[in-house]
């Protein structure tokens, strides 16, 4: 357990729920910065890719899309909220619990968006298909 030595602090609850915790450094908050920073840029790139999906007629491939879009969007924002609460050392909204709980909301929410892509999405692109194909003999309104 000698491995484990310099992390000691992240299993000591008190690390997490202190009301008054250590400033955060120059180099610590740049990185984060810079970290929600790819969140957010990745969000801008997936809404741009589902546009252009929205264009070619794939709507249910862009809901997939949009989902991870609005995960990444979210996690990016409610991460530079909770960095400048920590920053500010504001006493309540500062701890360093706020962040754990923003890891288990991205983590909940990724599970959530990857079932949806893998299970439910194949399935309503095959209903999708179907309808399109019974619709196309179908007569249109005038």
């Amino acid at each position: 357990m000698h491995f484990l030595a310099g992390y000691a602090a992240f299993l000591d609850y008190r690390y997490w729920i202190n009301f008054r915790p250590v400033p955060l450094g120059p180099s610590l908050v740049g990185s984060i910065v810079a970290f929600f920073g790819w969140f957010l840029l990745a969000a801008i790139v997936l809404y741009f890719i589902a546009r252009h999906l929205k264009h070619r007629n794939r709507l249910l491939l862009e809901e997939v899309i949009r989902r991870f879009a609005r995960l990444m969007l979210v996690v990016g924002f409610l991460g530079y909220v909770c960095l400048f609460f920590a920053y500010e050392q504001v006493p309540l909204l500062g701890m360093r619990l706020w962040f754990l709980l923003l890891l288990v909301l991205f983590i909940v929410w990724l599970i959530r968006a990857i079932i949806f892509a893998v299970r439910d999405y194949p399935r309503l692109h095959k209903n999708e298909l179907e309808r399109s194909r019974f619709e196309k003999y179908l007569p249109k309104g005038k």
